[in-house]
């Protein structure tokens, strides 16, 4: 009798098993069809267009991988934080990053754009991921930026970065004189790739504008101008070139009234571009603008030069005391596409290892 209760019981028990284990199949081929959640990690204050665009290409491609990303690090008062919205995950951080939490995530990247230039206390976390030091979770940075042509970091900075991107499986950055730095003060060897919004056709900015109709209508020719602050020198230049070329101007400045889709709209319409801006940069290429820029060698010059390089336009840049080649505003752009294509699929390539093995 006893070995038969004990018996009985091992058999239930078994049953019991074997029931659990058939009602988990579905729910664990379920949790395996879900897209594996990043979490990209961006820097709070930034909330200019250039920064805003980046987040919107960095997440169309990380959906074509076939992931789900979250825009992580969003300033809950970023005057574009509608157009985010609409386009992609926002997770919004008010206080710190210690709001994240270890199983919020499958994987940690490192967004784009200057995250590895010190702006704030939130340094270590936006640009090193110091809030998931303990973490055992993948980490890796995309087309981080130093701002700068030359090393800037504290030897303090500098000794917590190396701790903990000593944790990072990968990392990469977007100008190519950032590579020699990165090597010979974090002993890494980082993998050049294109600033996020040069990795989308353009097909994904015009559906952005599709069904927007501009402010104001321009009769003629006209001249984009678009500046992230005030230069004397780049008003100076416009006013010479509209009277050389006789076009109108349209002038948009970043400020708490500046959309993307005005942004997009009006370079787009436009015949060429003056900007004092990196993203006015790149757009103009995007589009296919003649344009000059005029850079202030102090302020992250680096990211200018890089670009320049790397498309041979650097004929189109200016230093801020140099005269500007009005020629340029009429000289058809000249864009390597075959090139552009192969550091597409190389940027591209870098971020789908990087995200396969997690």
């Amino acid at each position: 009798m006893i070995y038969n209760k004990s018996c009985l019981r091992r058999k239930i028990l078994l049953i019991f098993i074997l029931i659990v284990l058939v009602l988990s199949i579905p729910l664990l081929i379920y949790k395996r069809k879900l897209p594996k959640k990043v979490g990209i990690i961006s820097l709070r204050h930034e909330v200019n267009i250039g920064n805003n665009l980046i987040k919107y290409a960095i997440s169309i491609i990380i959906k074509q991988l076939g992931y789900t990303p979250y825009i992580v690090g969003t300033h809950w008062r970023d005057f574009n934080i509608s157009f985010l919205n609409k386009t992609t995950n926002l997770v919004i951080i008010k206080n710190n990053f210690s709001e994240i939490k270890r199983n919020d995530y499958d994987v940690l990247m490192v967004n784009s754009d200057q995250t590895w230039r010190r702006f704030d206390k939130d340094f270590y976390d936006y640009g090193f991921l110091k809030f998931a030091e303990s973490w055992k979770i993948k980490k890796f940075a995309y087309g981080a930026s130093l701002g700068y042509d030359y090393w800037k970091l504290t030897q303090k900075d500098e000794e917590v970065a190396k701790k903990l991107i000593a944790n990072f499986s990968d990392i990469s950055v977007r100008e190519e004189g950032a590579v020699k730095l990165i090597e010979e003060h974090f002993g890494r060897t980082p993998t050049f790739v294109l600033d996020p919004t040069l990795l989308i056709d353009k097909e994904y900015y015009l559906n952005i504008i599709k069904d927007y109709k501009g402010s104001r209508i321009m009769n003629k020719k006209y001249i984009f101008v678009y500046t992230i602050s005030n230069p004397i020198e780049v008003f100076e230049a416009v006013k010479n070139a509209s009277l050389i070329l006789n076009y109108e101007t349209y002038y948009l400045r970043l400020n708490n009234y500046t959309t993307i889709e005005n942004f997009l709209y009006y370079l787009l319409k436009s015949d060429c571009v003056i900007t004092n801006s990196f993203h006015g940069t790149v757009f103009s290429i995007i589009f296919n603008k003649p344009f000059i820029t005029i850079y202030n060698k102090l302020n992250a010059r680096a990211r200018y030069l890089s670009l320049g390089n790397l498309f041979g336009i650097s004929d189109r840049l200016f230093e801020n005391k140099e005269k500007p080649d009005f020629n340029q505003l009429i000289n058809p752009l000249k864009i390597n596409l075959t090139l552009l294509k192969q550091l597409r699929l190389k940027s591209i390539n870098f971020i789908k290892k990087n995200l396969e093995s997690i």
